[in-house]
C-alpha cells in the first residue's frame, strides 16, 4: 500500500510538472509569436513610408510633433477601429496606454504623464490629435481569419526628450524636434523653423510604434526609431573622399566640362548647354593630373593646401603639361554613405540572374546579375516621386552587352555582399535614354571597387563615397560620381551636370536609428 501510494505521488507530480512545462512553453511560444508579429507591423509601415510604395503612406507621415492636429498616424489592423486603440481603460488590451511615455513631463494634449513601467491612464482629448480615418494594413492574410496579431502601428515625431530619461542634446529645450543627419541625431534649434535648413541637412525621426496581442493575451510592444539618410546636392563632377595621394587621380587626356539638364527642354544628346567652365572636381586628400592634353575646366579643389609633389604634402599635383582650373583650398566634404538596402537581396548568381538575351526587367530584387553575350538589359523607370527602384547584390557587363535606361528615373541600390567588384562595367555600356543623369543613380555604401565604361548617352550619377571608381574606355560620362577615389586616367571626359546642387527627391530607404522593446 506505501508503496502504491509513493508511486502514486510521483506519478501526480510528473504529470503536475508536464502540465507546468507544457504551459511555459505555450505561454513563450505567444510571447514570440506577438513580439514578431509586432516587429512585422514596424516593418511594413516602415516600408509604406517610401513614396515609392505602392500602398505609400507618405503623405500622410506627420510633420510637426504632436502637439499639433494630426501629429500622430495609427496605421490599424483588419477589424481594429480608433474608437478601439484610444479606449484607454484596465479591460481593453487594445488601448494605446503608452503614448504619455514618449514626450516627457507634462505630456501634450492633456494627457497624464506617468513613470517608468506604469501605463497610461489616459490619451489626449478629442480626435484632432490623430490623423483621421487612419490607413489600415496591407500585409498578406491581414484581411484573413487568421492574420498576423499586430493590432497597430502608430507614427509620430521624436523630441528631444522623448523614449528615455535622457536628452538628445541637453542644451536644446526638451520639446524641440529631433533630426537625423544621416550620420547622427540631432535636435532641431529654435532658431530654425525645419531639420531641413540645419548644416549638414536633417530629416525628421520618426518613433514606430507597434502593439501585437494574440488571442491567449500575450502582448509585446516594441519602437523603431528611423529617419531617411538626407540626399545633399554637392558641387563636383568628381570628388573623392580619401586622404591619399591621388586620391583623385585624372589623366589619359580627360577633360570636364560642365552643362545643366535642368535648363534643356527637351534634354539632348549630347547637351546643348556645354560650357567649359563649372567643370569641378576635389578631394579631401592630394588631386594628381596628367598628359598634355588633360585639363580641369573649373575648380580644382583639394582640403590639402598647396601645388606641387604630394610627397612634399602639396594637394594638386600636375605633370606633362596638365592643366587645371582655379586652385582652391576647401574643408573635407563627408557626404553620408547611403544605407545598406534593406532587405539585402539574393547572393545568387547564374542561372538565376544570367542574362545573354535581350529583355526588360521589372523593379525589385536581383542577385549577382551578369549580362554577356551583347545582351541589352533594359530597366524601365518610374516618375520623379516615384522612381524605379531596383536593388541588386552585384551587376557585370561583359561581351559588348548595355545597360539601358529608359522613360523615367531609375534607382539602383547595390547591395556588394562578397563581392570585390561588385559594379563591373568594363566590359559593355551603359545608355541612360533620357539624358538626365539624376535619373539613373546607383547607391553603393561599401568599400569594393566600381568600373564604370563611358559612353556617348553615359548619364549617370555614381553615389558610392567608401569605394574605389574607376573610368575606363575613354568617351563621355555626364553627371557626377563620389567615391573613395576616383581615378580617371584613361581619357574620359566628365561632363558636371549642375542641376546636381539641387537635391533631387529622397529615395532612400528609412534607416533604422534604434529598436527597443516597451515594458507596457
Amino acid at each position: 500500500m506505501l508503496a502504491l501510494l509513493l508511486l502514486t505521488a510521483i506519478a501526480a507530480g510528473m504529470m503536475f510538472m508536464s502540465s507546468t512545462e507544457a504551459t511555459i512553453s505555450s505561454n513563450f511560444k505567444a510571447e514570440e509569436t506577438a513580439y514578431f508579429a509586432a516587429r512585422a507591423g514596424v516593418e511594413e509601415v516602415r516600408d509604406r513610408m517610401l513614396a515609392s510604395n505602392p500602398n505609400t503612406i507618405a503623405p500622410l507621415l506627420p510633420t510637426t510633433l504632436p502637439t499639433g492636429a494630426g501629429g500622430v498616424l495609427y496605421v490599424l489592423a483588419n477589424g481594429v477601429t480608433m474608437a478601439t486603440v484610444t479606449n484607454v481603460t484596465p479591460s481593453n488590451p487594445l488601448a494605446d496606454d503608452e503614448l504619455c511615455h514618449d514626450y516627457g513631463n507634462p505630456s501634450f494634449g492633456g494627457m497624464t504623464w506617468q513613470p517608468g513601467n506604469v501605463r497610461c491612464g489616459d490619451l489626449p482629448g478629442g480626435a484632432a490629435w490623430y490623423t483621421s480615418p487612419a490607413p489600415t494594413s496591407v500585409a498578406p492574410f491581414a484581411a484573413s481569419t487568421n492574420p498576423l496579431e499586430f493590432k497597430w502601428v502608430r507614427v509620430s515625431v521624436k523630441q528631444n526628450n522623448s523614449s528615455s530619461g535622457y536628452l538628445v542634446d541637453n542644451t536644446q529645450p526638451v520639446g524641440n524636434m529631433v533630426c537625423w543627419d544621416g550620420n547622427s541625431e540631432v535636435v532641431r534649434p529654435n532658431a530654425l523653423a525645419s531639420c531641413s535648413l540645419m548644416a549638414p541637412i536633417a530629416n525628421p525621426v520618426y518613433l514606430v510604434t507597434a502593439l501585437a496581442v494574440t488571442p491567449s493575451g500575450a502582448r509585446r510592444l516594441v519602437q523603431q526609431e528611423i529617419s531617411q539618410t538626407p540626399v545633399n546636392g554637392f558641387n563636383y563632377g568628381l570628388y573623392a573622399t580619401g586622404l591619399g595621394c591621388g586620391a583623385l587621380s585624372l589623366g589619359g587626356g580627360a577633360r570636364t566640362f560642365s552643362f545643366n539638364s535642368a535648363t534643356q527642354n527637351p534634354p539632348t544628346n549630347p547637351p546643348s548647354n556645354i560650357n567649359a567652365t563649372g567643370g569641378n572636381v576635389g578631394s579631401n586628400g592630394n588631386v594628381g593630373i596628367n598628359g598634355s592634353n588633360t585639363t580641369v575646366n573649373g575648380t580644382t579643389g583639394s582640403a590639402i593646401a598647396g601645388v606641387g609633389n604630394c610627397n612634399q604634402g602639396n594637394g594638386i599635383t600636375a605633370s606633362g603639361g596638365a592643366t587645371y582650373g582655379t586652385p582652391a583650398v576647401i574643408p573635407p566634404q563627408h557626404p553620408t554613405a547611403p544605407p545598406l538596402p534593406n532587405p539585402l537581396p539574393p547572393t545568387r548568381g547564374c542561372p538565376n540572374y544570367c542574362y545573354n538575351s535581350s529583355q526588360t526587367l521589372p523593379p525589385g530584387a536581383y542577385g549577382n546579375v551578369n549580362v554577356t553575350g551583347g545582351a541589352q538589359i533594359t530597366l524601365q523607370g518610374g516618375t520623379p516621386n516615384n522612381p524605379a527602384v531596383y536593388t541588386m547584390n552585384s551587376i557585370s557587363l561583359a561581351g559588348g552587352s548595355t545597360l539601358v535606361i529608359q522613360g523615367g528615373p531609375v534607382v539602383l541600390n547595390i547591395a556588394g555582399v562578397n563581392q570585390q567588384n561588385p559594379v563591373n562595367f568594363t566590359g559593355g555600356s551603359f545608355q541612360n535614354n533620357t539624358f538626365v543623369p539624376g535619373n539613373f543613380v546607383i547607391n553603393y555604401s561599401g568599400t569594393a571597387n566600381i568600373s564604370i565604361t563611358g559612353g556617348t548617352s553615359a548619364y549617370g550619377v555614381i553615389n558610392a563615397p567608401n569605394a574605389n571608381i574607376s573610368f575606363n574606355g575613354g568617351s563621355n560620362f555626364y553627371g557626377q560620381a563620389i567615391g573613395a577615389t576616383v581615378t580617371d586616367t584613361g581619357g574620359t571626359n566628365i561632363y558636371y551636370d549642375q542641376s546636381l546642387q539641387t537635391p533631387g527627391p529622397n529615395n532612400n530607404a528609412f534607416f533604422e536609428i534604434a529598436l527597443r522593446e516597451l515594458s507596457y
